[in-house]
């Protein structure tokens, strides 16, 4: 039992560490997104409200944890975006551990502990300790979500805390929450929950996000939990779109729209600007079911790979450098996935099941939208267990075809 602490402990520092190094090296460079924005004006006393097409939106996209998170902190501390990143990179450290606690069951300590270290020096989440930004928090929740989804028998306290888990997730990314169910879906097939207890916890889930969607419909007079949603399902379904929302370096798909749709938007309130999304939504599936397909079938794919417009904001080497490490840890996962299917336990097939779950809907749900290369990095980490197994299982095969060798060699 001491030992796993110490064990956990590291995976902890393993993450917490580098991210802190970054931090502390390149202060200076810390990149706002617009929770930023959010995070200042509720330390202001302004509430959650954005500028947006120069209107105020009170319901903006998804994310609002982290920035009621953030902006709570600016309120105690003034304005410490250094302290912020400093708070998101422990979160982001907590996410190694919570993985090799998700794969020790089924894979065993060593597997599971080589998937938490590859979690903790992820590439993608690395370089996200420099940006304001949920990710880090994003991948917790999940990797939450999937340990309290895979656990054997749901005592009361699991059940609340895998509810509380889902309900969290749907306040930081509602594309999780969707996911979550997914995975709880999976439990239930498998006949490991009761229909009571599964309603229990999507009732807590939906719960915790209750106050906010009441909180919208007060103050826009509809129960909703975004009001830009359809915003982003237009970015990926529009006659210029690429999958993503990029069409160029500088030129964004919104920044490339019609001069009439675009005078539409600046002259709509929050709720009308969504309308307006919504219709030029189903104008382009009603007009051109071609391209939206090909679109859908292109968006997939992007989920599992890159979006084409990838690396148009970083250097050529970081992209080249990412493919490569992709290919590698893709390449040991297919090994893991296929040595589950042919011998693996009961709790190793649990898992992956779960696991695939959450991502081919993830996966559609994006497809239906549009995709970037951080929506996959909320999964690639919980991945990399795969990985883990995979590369486990390569050793094996090298190690025992040594031996076979030797003992041949020494039999001469």
């Amino acid at each position: 039992m001491r030992q796993r602490r110490w064990l956990l402990l590291g995976l902890f520092a393993l993450g917490l560490i580098p991210r802190l190094a970054l931090v502390a090296a390149r202060a200076e460079d810390l990149q706002p997104w617009e929770y930023e924005t959010l995070a200042q004006s509720i330390a202001a006393g302004n509430g959650y409200v954005i500028s947006r097409f120069g209107h105020l939106v009170l319901a903006f996209g998804d994310g609002n944890l982290y920035s009621f998170l953030a902006g709570a902190l600016y309120a105690v501390f003034g304005h410490t975006p250094v302290l912020l990143a400093m708070v998101q990179a422990v979160l982001a450290a907590f996410v190694a551990p919570v993985i090799f606690a998700v794969g020790e069951r089924p894979f065993g300590a060593w597997t599971a502990a080589l998937g938490a270290v590859l979690a903790a020096l992820h590439p993608g989440l690395l370089a996200y300790s420099l940006k304001l930004h949920p990710l880090g928090l994003d991948v917790l929740l999940l990797a939450l979500l999937v340990l309290w989804t895979t656990r054997g028998r749901w005592t009361r306290g699991g059940g609340f805390l895998t509810g509380v888990t889902l309900g969290l997730n749907l306040m930081t990314r509602p594309t999780f929450f969707l996911a979550g169910l997914a995975a709880l879906s999976v439990r239930w097939f498998a006949r490991r929950a009761s229909s009571r207890q599964m309603i229990a916890v999507i009732a807590l889930g939906l719960a915790v996000g209750a106050p906010w969607v009441t909180r919208n419909w007060l103050f826009l007079g509809r129960p909703l939990l975004i009001s830009t949603s359809f915003e982003d399902v237009w970015k990926g379904n529009n006659p210029m779109s690429s999958g993503s929302s990029w069409l160029a370096p500088g030129q964004d798909v919104f920044g490339a729209a019609p001069i009439d749709l675009r005078n539409r938007i600046w002259h709509a309130d929050e709720l009308q600007a969504n309308d307006v999304f919504a219709q030029e939504t189903l104008s382009f599936i009603e007009q051109r079911p071609e391209q939206f397909a090909s679109l859908f079938a292109r968006k997939f794919v992007y989920f599992w790979w890159l979006p084409q417009p990838a690396g148009l904001l970083y250097p050529p080497s970081w992209l080249a450098t990412y493919q490569v490490y992709a290919s590698v840890v893709y390449a040991f996962a297919a090994v893991g996935i296929v040595g589950i299917l042919r011998g693996g336990s009961a709790e190793e097939r649990n898992l992956l099941s779960t696991l695939a779950a959450v991502g081919v809907s993830l996966a559609v749900i994006h497809a239906l939208a549009y995709v970037e290369g951080r929506h996959r990095w909320g999964l690639e980490p919980l991945l990399l267990l795969l990985t883990a197994r995979g590369m486990v299982a390569v050793l094996g095969l090298l190690v025992g075809s040594q031996s076979r060798l030797l003992r041949r060699q020494s039999e001469r």
